[in-house]
């Protein structure tokens, strides 16, 4: 008798926090689409059934999301464990995929932030796609506290001491909420246990490989020898440092706005204004950079050492750079400080082709056209129309190099370095790598979106004319 009550008390507790904490954040007010993040560990299969339970009487709409990081071979079993009991509960559910090794091997990085990054990209996608409401993960207080530690070992400043937030925008409408925020791991594994629930275990959360796991199995336990009831006190910590990370951010708001400059259209470079990081206090620099980071990468908190690695460029010559994390570097251009991101590969292209040809070039298509008749002129810089009077049948497109000379459209004699052109045009220094020319043996036709050669241009006395377009694939 004293063992069913002591188990009804438990879960009815667990039933009343869990409530509390999904009103205290205002996660669900009724009516709304969830998608929950489900990877069959114990914490998400008690948030999949504590949602399960409450979502009748909210009017709920629940989805489940599993995403395989292919890390271990039975991890497609997993797959299809997150699969049967969303299918048990009448939920729709969405697996998706990646090759986190390969990943991580291509572009930088480590395992742990890869998976992270791509398995949030996969939550957000579905977010958008189906228009949920609310997303949820089943971070426990343990994790909040181990994300903590980690984050003061990395020097991340007040926004990595602040930890696992319980709720934040993902994407352009949805919110990320953890509703299990208030329980530690042990407390879910007691309540899972003693309510009979199915889940699996993953064996890989006993390397010593990753970091994670080395604070969660032999750090944390230490300091739980040393001070008990430690995960109680970090997550404190956390709530605190939450509190003063809100405070700053309409000052960190109204500094970003005044540095940030342009961002390219596909997100993968950002400038900022020198100057106006400069004049910025020095505590407030760090965590402008953090936030400008954060939201134009949608990265974790990153180390201190390598912010003050970055923030060392305000006062380095055009030309200097610092990594940030795999692909992803700063670099000193005149007045400007620029994040980028660099492609998977590194474009050094060199090619034949024949007039008249489409080929596909790195992640661009060119397409070359004899026409008939005089063209009409356009002003797109990705298309231009040349004398292809006296070409031979074979063209080249390549990277420009060292040495490489040409005589811009409008100069009338001698000739000008391609290097000193791009210097003239203004192109950013982590540009110029990626700037194409078009040859006809030794002779550059066109500097691609950028300008013809003068001898190659189309006059009235023109008979054979080509026509060049260079496109993103």
């Amino acid at each position: 008798m004293a063992k069913r009550r002591k188990k009804r008390d438990l879960v009815g507790t667990f039933a009343e926090r869990f409530r509390e904490a999904l009103r205290s954040h205002e996660i669900l007010l009724g009516g709304e689409s969830v998608l929950l993040a489900v990877s069959g560990g114990v914490d998400s299969m008690l948030l999949l059934a504590a949602i399960d339970r409450i979502a009748p009487a909210l009017n709920l709409t629940v989805a489940v999301a599993h995403f395989d990081h292919r890390l271990r071979a039975e991890s497609g079993e997993d797959a299809e464990f997150v699969r049967e009991q969303a299918h048990a509960r009448q939920m729709k559910s969405y697996i998706g995929s990646a090759d986190i090794k390969e990943i991580a091997r291509e572009g930088g990085g480590s395992i742990e932030e890869v998976a992270r990054r791509e398995r949030y990209a996969f939550l957000e996608r579905l977010a958008r796609r189906h228009t949920f409401d609310v997303v949820m993960t089943g971070h426990t207080a343990s994790d909040n506290a181990e994300t903590l530690l980690i984050n003061l070992m990395r020097g991340s400043g007040v926004t990595g001491l602040a930890g696992i937030p319980p709720t934040r925008r993902l994407g352009d409408s949805a919110i990320l909420a953890r509703p299990l925020l208030g329980f530690s791991a042990d407390e879910v594994r007691e309540i899972a246990e003693r309510t009979a629930l199915e889940w699996r275990e993953d064996p890989s959360n006993g390397s010593a490989e990753f970091t994670r796991n080395r604070v969660r199995n032999e750090l944390l336990p230490m300091m739980e020898g040393l001070h008990q009831g430690i995960v109680g006190t970090l997550n404190r910590t956390a709530r605190l440092m939450l509190d003063v990370d809100r405070y700053l951010s309409n000052i960190v708001d109204a500094a970003v706005e005044g540095v940030r400059g342009t961002t390219s259209k596909g997100g993968d470079r950002v400038t900022l204004d020198v100057a106006m990081l400069r004049h910025l206090h020095a505590a407030l620099r760090g965590e402008v950079l953090q936030r400008i980071l954060s939201e134009s990468f949608v990265l974790p908190p990153l180390p201190g050492g390598t912010i003050d690695r970055v923030l060392r460029l305000l006062w380095k010559e055009t030309g200097a750079r610092a990594p940030i994390l795999g692909r992803i570097e700063a670099l000193r251009d005149r007045d400007t400080l620029v994040l980028v991101r660099r492609p998977i590969v590194v474009r050094q292209v060199d090619r034949n082709f024949t007039p008249g040809e489409e080929i596909e070039v790195g992640n661009l298509v060119l397409t070359s056209e004899i026409i008939d008749g005089r063209p009409a002129f356009a002003t797109d810089q990705q298309i231009e129309f040349v004398d292809a009077g006296d070409f031979s049948n074979q063209l080249v497109v390549r990277s420009w190099r060292d040495g490489d000379a040409f005589r811009p459209l409008g100069m009338k004699k001698g000739e000008k370095k391609v290097s000193d052109f791009l210097i003239d045009e203004k192109v950013p220094l982590d540009r110029k790598s990626e700037v194409l020319v078009i040859t006809d043996a030794d002779r550059i036709i066109w500097v691609c979106g950028m300008r013809i050669d003068e001898r190659f241009r189309v006059k009235r006395t023109s008979k054979k004319i080509l026509k060049l377009e260079l496109r993103d694939g």
